[in-house]
């Protein structure tokens, strides 16, 4: 049952047609988000953390989340022993679940691909994991994040493979480094994110770092 329910909420996440619709699912599955993700085998996280571990100094603050979601990678990071996290979300309800861990110092509703409500230079360091995907952030999103991120700061995401070229995430990244905005450090084998439910669908874990 939990499949069956956790695999209908997913084809709604990648078959929404824009932003609303995206939000609209994320809120009703805020709840569940955490049992149906741990039931695919989500292994991103794990990933990230290890990344994220080996590049990111321990006196990195603030951090970003960028589409923290249920707080499920913030709660990993925390573990880690880092401190300062901000989060951002445009879900309200997925905010309200990362709320519950205690793990941010602030939460906040905006849109990956829009104008952050964030000085330039601010955060020393960002984590954007599973939210570069079907439908989801575009591109222009980086623009934002390198912005917003402290000259030699680490920012470490995923990427799902199948979109890497086709929606211009490849153009952007090469284009963001060839203007000197940033430099590729290391970037992972090809890894099923969700191994139980899309075998089939590979990503990535990417850490540039803010030039």
């Amino acid at each position: 049952m939990v499949r069956k329910e956790s695999s209908a909420f997913l084809q709604r996440v990648y078959s929404s047609k824009d932003n609303r619709d995206l939000k609209e699912v994320y809120d009703h599955w805020a709840d569940k988000y955490d049992a149906h993700v741990t039931a695919f085998g989500y292994m991103i996280p794990a990933v990230a953390a290890g990344m994220f571990g080996k590049y990111v100094p321990p006196d990195a603050t603030p951090i970003l989340d960028a589409g923290a979601g249920t707080g499920l990678m913030g709660s990993v990071i925390d573990l880690l022993g880092y401190q300062g996290q901000v989060g951002i979300d445009l879900s309200a309800g997925m905010l309200n679940k990362a709320n519950e861990r205690n793990v941010y110092r602030d939460l906040h509703q905006m849109v990956l691909g829009e104008k952050l409500d964030f000085p330039s230079d601010h955060f020393g360091a960002c984590q954007s994991i599973g939210v570069f995907t079907a439908g989801h952030a575009p591109a222009s999103a980086f623009d934002e994040l390198v912005r917003v991120l402290c000259l030699g700061g680490y920012i470490i995401f995923s990427m799902l493979e199948d979109v890497y070229i086709p929606k211009g995430y490849k153009d952007k990244f090469e284009s963001l480094e060839n203007d000197g905005k940033w430099k590729l450090v290391e970037k992972t084998k090809k890894f099923p994110g969700l191994p139980l439910e899309h075998p089939d669908q590979l990503n990535r874990v990417y850490v540039y770092r803010v030039c």
